[in-house]
């Protein structure tokens, strides 16, 4: 039984592998089936047996991403903004091929917004309970504001910035932007 795990597992990783390696290339609608199997040493009947088509391949990678995020969201306090970048950073080193090909190089922009969808719910009901002097309208516009600046600091500063840097820059804007409201 484990051998067959395993075996599964590394199916669907070297799949998934190949698709991304793929995708630094064209976008997922000019690659077909038969090139991913080539890459990835494996037949088509095996592919099959996991995944209907490449879009089905390219949403369990896509599915994997959020779902470590959703798993880093639940260690933060969402007034800690040291904490949420380093959760995210520590999602995007765990996943590092999988960010850079479909986040960093927007080979699937979905994913980005997706990630501050799955925070909304949260980060907004935290709020409430701490922002006294918010509306819900501040709260829905603080937290556009605040997730899409942050992801996109994240996201196009990855490379280019210190993480230290980073975390510096955020809690100033963040701690500065939400004492309005407390």
């Amino acid at each position: 039984m484990k051998k067959s795990d395993a075996r599964v597992r590394y199916t669907k990783h070297i799949l998934k592998e190949s698709l991304l390696k793929l995708l630094r290339e064209r976008p997922v609608n000019k690659i077909t089936v038969k090139e991913v199997c080539e890459l990835a040493e494996l037949n088509r009947a095996t592919f099959y047996t996991h995944y209907s088509d490449c879009f089905a391949l390219l949403e369990a990678i896509e599915q994997e991403l959020i779902d470590a995020f959703g798993e880093s969201l639940k260690y933060v306090n969402f007034f800690d903004v040291t904490a949420l970048i380093e959760a995210i950073y520590i999602m995007v080193e765990q996943h590092e091929d999988a960010c850079r090909v479909l986040v960093f190089n927007g080979a699937s922009p979905s994913v980005l917004s997706r990630m501050i969808d799955l925070a909304h719910d949260s980060s907004i009901n935290y709020w409430k309970e701490h922002l006294n002097n918010a509306t819900e309208i501040d709260l829905e516009m603080l937290y556009t504001h605040l997730s899409n600046g942050l992801m996109n600091i994240v996201v196009g500063g990855y490379d280019k910035y210190p993480r230290e840097d980073v975390i510096k820059f955020v809690n100033k804007i963040v701690s500065g932007t939400l004492s309005l409201y407390m």
